[in-house]
């Protein structure tokens, strides 16, 4: 199981103080994760700053590409320590892990319900592997009716990520993160058959078809 490389970068700042914890707390994704699906190595590259964090958190984990993950942590943000013992810093390493492992196969997505959907299926890994609560990036929008995109949105492949993920517009925060796990919840609803291997390597298109035969019958 030891095929997660962890890698130190202290140009930022050094990281001496908090590599117990945070290799305790990768070393814990990992295990939760093999309990569910066959691992694949990664190189993980985990660095101190503020820059891109979540500020609930103080940190954040990243699927950079196809077997490579990033995680920045900030100990200067209150909300840190919090996470780290709360198990926060697990659950991102077990998001951007199941990412870099969809990247590997179906991949992200080209368009914005490709995006969604992959958004959406790492938040209910994460619960499947943890059995946490959602997070606060998968209900953040109580309400979505209002900001369904329809059927000609969802295949663009010019989609603005920073409008519809990151809060950089008229569209609420974490907007699309919320979409996607609904429309993840739906497939894994449906009847399909569904194994934890699946949620990672399922097209996005059939779980776009899903929530379709859903509306549908509804």
């Amino acid at each position: 199981m030891n095929n997660w490389t962890v890698h130190w970068l202290d140009a930022t700042g050094d990281c001496s103080d908090w590599k117990a914890g945070i290799k305790a707390e990768i070393a814990a994704a990992q295990e939760a994760m093999a309990a569910f699906v066959p691992l694949t190595p990664q190189d993980i590259l985990i660095e101190r700053g503020n820059e891109g964090i979540i500020p609930h958190i103080g940190l954040q984990a990243r699927a950079l590409r196809a077997a490579r993950l990033s995680l920045v942590f900030d100990p200067f943000n209150d909300n840190y320590r919090r996470a780290l013992k709360s198990g926060a810093l697990q659950r991102q390493i077990i998001r951007a892990a199941h990412l870099s492992m969809r990247l590997a196969g179906p991949g992200y997505g080209f368009t914005l319900g490709g995006a969604m959907v992959s958004e959406g299926l790492a938040g209910q890994f994460v619960r499947l592997v943890t059995g946490a609560r959602p997070e606060p990036w998968d209900m953040a929008v109580p309400d979505l009716s209002p900001y369904w995109p329809d059927q000609r949105e969802l295949m663009n492949p010019r989609y603005d990520h920073g409008l519809w993920f990151e809060g950089l517009g008229d569209k609420p925060l974490w907007l699309g993160q919320s979409m996607g796990f609904k429309l993840a919840e739906n497939w894994l609803t449906s009847g399909a058959q569904i194994t934890p291997e699946r949620m990672i390597d399922i097209p996005a298109p059939k779980v776009l078809a899903a929530n379709i035969a859903t509306e549908q019958a509804s």
